[in-house]
């Protein structure tokens, strides 16, 4: 009874979530890219990872669409600090792909994995946008919380741009406060199914988005041998407010190594 209680706080938890970013609105917040991911605050101590990332939304839908993929490199340096570098390519209807940002992730791991009720963990990203010569900073805290085959994630993030706004842009465009939010249930280890929440609250000021994507998604590990493995997932996201893409798509593939 006392698992059934915990599972289900931890659904309602998140479906509080998606409700209050569905429930108020502003212009100024950004759209997740069809190439991010929601991050875990474990890390893998001396584990390689090679990744990639990538998605596409409102493709074909005139000049709204963007395509983008994400090609990175992942080491556990320490028993909890994994960090990873990134290149992103980014096409729009009418233009070529080009690599458009750099990005330098960390994931801090702050709690034992399963020792406690929660698993929590510190995100931090630093990138540089080569074609718009800016660069952000990216910051905030991941959970994670495990039922029996039940797993949760919460990422609750504070973006930051470092680089001067363009003339005329209101300085509350330059903060934002972004959430991931998912669920997945452990059927098998090559299939497990669940959901994935994309959203932003806009400025940490006033708390005001209109942008929310939610929908189905899909996990799995195949194990290689050797300590080997490829795990993967994808999601189909809806766009629930006028301002968010009507249907994202994206996937994640990793190559794991020691």
């Amino acid at each position: 009874m006392k698992q059934y209680k915990a599972n289900r706080l931890a659904f309602w938890s998140i479906v509080a979530l998606v409700g209050l970013g569905g429930a108020v609105s502003a212009p100024t917040a950004a759209i997740a890219g069809p190439a991010d991911v929601i991050y875990s605050p474990i890390v893998d101590y001396r584990e390689w990872e090679l990744e990639l990332k990538g998605g596409m939304f409102n493709w074909g839908h005139g000049d709204e669409g963007e395509r983008a993929a994400k090609l990175s490199l992942g080491y556990g340096i320490a028993p909890r600090w994994k960090t990873e570098l990134v290149a992103e390519y980014a096409q729009t209807p009418g233009s070529a792909a080009r690599v458009e940002e750099y990005e330098f992730e960390n994931i801090f791991q702050l709690t034992e994995h399963g020792a406690h009720w929660l698993d929590a963990g510190i995100f931090a990203e630093f990138a540089h946008n080569r074609l718009e010569h800016t660069n952000s900073l990216v910051i905030g805290p991941m959970f994670q919380k495990e039922i029996d085959r039940t797993q949760f994630n919460l990422n609750l993030f504070f973006a930051r741009r470092l680089s001067a706004l363009p003339e005329g842009e209101a300085d509350s465009a330059r903060n934002e406060v972004k959430y991931q939010a998912q669920w997945k249930y452990n059927l098998r280890s090559t299939f497990q199914p669940g959901m994935q929440v994309f959203g932003s609250l806009g400025d940490p000021a006033h708390l005001r988005s209109d942008k929310l994507s939610v929908g189905p998604a899909f996990f799995g590990v195949a194990r290689l041998g050797n300590a080997k493995k490829l795990r993967y997932n994808a999601a189909i996201l809806a766009g629930l407010t006028h301002g968010t893409p009507d249907t994202t798509v994206r996937f994640q593939l990793e190559y794991e190594f020691f």
